[in-house]
């Protein structure tokens, strides 16, 4: 009878000594899953907040590199008569397409027809008889805009620089201010063309890298900054500061570094930083001379 007792007893179950081991078993293997589900999703994380900076990083490069390569789009400098220094002009910085009285290597400000907008004087245009100008559309002008003139397409060789003092669009007239710069006797004949140009200013704020063109700092990237390496033909950087004769002779291309921070911790609990570096030729010096 007892040994029946006993055999009936191990066909319900286990022993409590095997219920042990099971149970010790499945808490360890249970323990070193939780300890890879806990590794890969620690390893996944911190890949993912990798990715995520290095390509804001790159996103910043890549749109400021862009500006840069055709950094003095809309200055006509590439007239005989409004080149970049011409002694003959009231003002010969604004034929400079960067401003090198505030270049720095943490920051640069260039002008840039950043909209692409381009106009046509519909009549002749002569800035010693007359402040007012008509165009084929006055409407993208505003009051303060810098402006340049070229008569290129006519064959001239001469430029303008001024301000917008008022605007008719009705009429697609636009005025200038008194203190325009010019070259010698430059008259514009029908068919010279207008463009806004304004200052662009790229530099690391308070909070990050910002733009700025006259509207107002924009914040490009926070946690992050900016640096600058001037640099001639054979890639050797140039001391700063810059003279008007580096942008004629020497000044080709400009390397970019961007340092930027994770907005968010690794699972280490400290950030993730990761730098960028790239050299952008600049496209509208390198023919002049």
């Amino acid at each position: 009878m007892r040994n029946r007792l006993l055999a009936v007893m191990g066909e319900r179950g286990f022993t409590l000594a095997e219920m042990v081991v099971t149970l010790g078993l499945s808490s360890l293997l249970f323990s070193a899953v939780m300890t890879m589900y806990s590794t890969v999703t620690s390893i996944s994380f911190d890949h993912h907040i990798r990715i995520e900076t290095f390509v804001q990083a790159q996103a910043i490069m890549q749109s400021i590199g862009g500006e840069l390569r055709v950094l003095g789009n809309g200055v006509p400098f590439d007239q005989a008569n409004f080149q970049i220094g011409e002694d003959t002009l009231s003002d010969p910085t604004v034929t400079e397409p960067i401003q090198l009285s505030s270049l720095s290597s943490t920051s640069i400000t260039y002008r840039l027809n950043e909209t692409g907008n381009v106009v046509l004087l519909t009549a002749d245009f002569d800035p010693s008889s007359s402040l007012v100008m008509t165009v084929t559309d006055a409407s993208g002008f505003a009051e303060n805009d810098p402006i340049y003139i070229s008569n290129s397409v006519v064959s001239g060789d001469d430029g303008l620089y001024g301000v917008v003092a008022s605007v008719n669009a009705g009429a697609n007239q636009v005025t200038l201010e008194a203190g325009y710069v010019a070259s010698p006797d430059a008259v514009f004949e029908m068919g010279s063309t207008m463009e806004e140009v304004p200052f662009v200013t790229i530099t690391t704020g308070a909070d990050g890298i910002t733009r700025d063109s006259g509207f107002g700092a924009v914040l490009l990237g926070e946690n992050a900054t900016i640096s600058f390496d001037y640099l001639d033909a054979n890639g050797a950087s140039l001391v700063l500061p810059l003279e008007t004769e580096d942008l004629i002779n020497s000044l080709r291309s400009i390397r970019v570094t961007v340092t930027m921070s994770s907005k968010n911790n690794l699972k280490n609990g400290t950030p993730f930083t990761t730098t960028v570096t790239q050299a952008f030729g600049l496209r509208n010096l390198n023919y002049l001379y």
